[in-house]
């Protein structure tokens, strides 16, 4: 399991659309998302790295936090 953080949440619906955009990238099994602190688990058979993250989150006002 992988754990981000994700700036830019603070809804439900901030959290089910980062779930399914983060859950479309190859090889990711499940996707977890607590909106209040940002904190997203990812689960996968491999390291998911930061531009794919940046790259399934383009356009939508959701970052990966540093």
């Amino acid at each position: 399991m992988q754990t981000i953080y994700v700036t830019g949440t603070h809804c439900s619906a901030c959290k089910k659309l980062i779930e399914r955009k983060l859950s479309a990238i190859g090889d990711v099994d499940n996707v977890e998302v607590d909106y209040e602190s940002g904190k997203t688990m990812i689960t996968s058979n491999r390291t998911i790295d930061k531009e794919e993250i940046s790259k399934a989150l383009e356009g939508m006002p959701y970052a990966q936090k540093d």
